[in-house]
């Protein structure tokens, strides 16, 4: 037992101490907000079945200060009114087109086909991707292509403030800070392409670098393809810069995102993502899975057998103290936050399922059926 406590403690100090590194460069420049010139910036929204929150994210581009866009929507074969609710914005706004989406190519991915037929349409000097679901202030677009020509880098991904409304969103939503922050040392820049990540909800990439990768063709088989993008840009030498868009200490967040609004969407939405995260790499993905169970989850299940062990009282302390600091710092949800073991229970269950669905070949999304292959 006290070996335990010793490496959960060790463990514990490490990620709170590569947190507080990484909180440094997540930062976002406030001082950027004005570019220094004016390219065309190409949006590009890949759309299947989002007639209920695209218009949202249109309304919100269309009413920013940044106005040298392209709004480019590709409807991908949705079986809803999205691409009436397009036409509709486009009607109030002529610097949005809608694209009509080819049938699926064996081997893609119905998202990367999607983004490779937007930027195959495109003109702008960047391109910017982003989910149906995402929300903009006005400045906020204005503020990364400024932030982007400041620092040089080649691929800037924000990181929404991520909103949740159902309990589920509450639980299980603030892992994707945790995961980001915790684990990855963002800090060491450019030591490991395969510690790279990048957020799909905002993409900024430089035109001549995505296409020098070969574009979303490079990671055509991935369900997880910001972070493939990510990876292989790092890997490639490009910069690669991952930001926080939440604007801690304003009212607003530059940019929002609302991942899921119910348990299922969640529970098939993290599902496609946890296992195919690791490129395959099982025995990895195992041992994550496991650190998690004995780090985060363990010490309150122990805490039945040993109510009076004062260590497991510190560590759960640590626990909790970490979390409400980093529901402080993105605006989640305390409560969530101190119903830790029941978050976590959630995200091992989705894990597990997330497997269990790779290797039957039935990784679910947006009414399609995958296998995984990593690219």
């Amino acid at each position: 037992m006290q070996i335990y406590q010793v490496i959960v403690f060790a463990s514990l100090f490490i990620l709170i101490i590569n947190y507080l590194l990484n909180l440094r460069c997540f930062r976002l420049p406030t001082d950027e907000a004005v570019p220094r010139s004016t390219p065309l910036i190409s949006v590009l929204i890949p759309a299947r079945n989002e007639e209920k929150r695209i218009l949202p994210c249109l309304e919100s581009l269309s009413a920013g200060d940044y106005r040298n866009l392209e709004i480019l929507v590709l409807d991908d074969q949705s079986s809803d009114h999205t691409s009436e609710v397009v036409r509709l914005a486009a009607h109030q706004d002529s610097r949005i087109r809608l694209l009509a989406g080819a049938d699926l190519p064996g081997g893609w991915t119905g998202k990367s086909w999607a983004c490779q037929q937007l930027a195959g349409q495109s003109r702008g000097d960047f391109l910017l991707f982003v989910d149906a679901d995402t929300r903009f202030s006005g400045a906020a677009i204005a503020h990364a292509l400024g932030v982007s020509e400041k620092t040089g880098a080649d691929l800037l991904s924000l990181w929404p403030h991520l909103e949740a409304k159902s309990w589920s969103e509450r639980l299980v939503i603030p892992f994707v800070h945790l995961f980001i922050l915790l684990y990855l040392p963002h800090w060491m820049e450019g030591r490991s392409a395969a510690l790279g990540a990048a957020n799909g909800q905002f993409l900024l990439f430089r035109r001549k670098a995505y296409e020098k990768l070969g574009g979303h063709h490079a990671v055509r088989g991935h369900l997880v393809e910001d972070v493939a993008l990510g990876r292989k840009m790092k890997a490639a030498g490009f910069r690669v810069m991952n930001l926080d868009a939440t604007n801690p200490g304003k009212r607003t967040p530059l940019v929002r995102c609302r991942m899921y609004e119910n348990f299922p969407d969640l529970w098939n939405g993290f599902t496609k993502n946890l296992y195919p995260a690791f490129d395959g790499r099982f025995f990895a993905f195992v041992f994550f899975q496991l650190f998690q169970l004995s780090v985060f989850f363990a010490p309150f299940v122990l805490l039945l057998w040993f109510p009076r062990d004062m260590f497991l009282w510190f560590m759960i302390m640590m626990i909790l103290c970490l979390r409400l600091a980093v529901a402080g710092r993105f605006r989640q949800s305390r409560l969530g936050a101190l119903l830790h073991p029941l978050g976590q229970f959630l995200v091992l269950a989705i894990a597990a399922n997330s497997w269990f669905q790779t290797i039957r070949r039935r990784l679910p999304w947006r009414g399609r059926h995958y296998a995984h292959h990593p690219c």
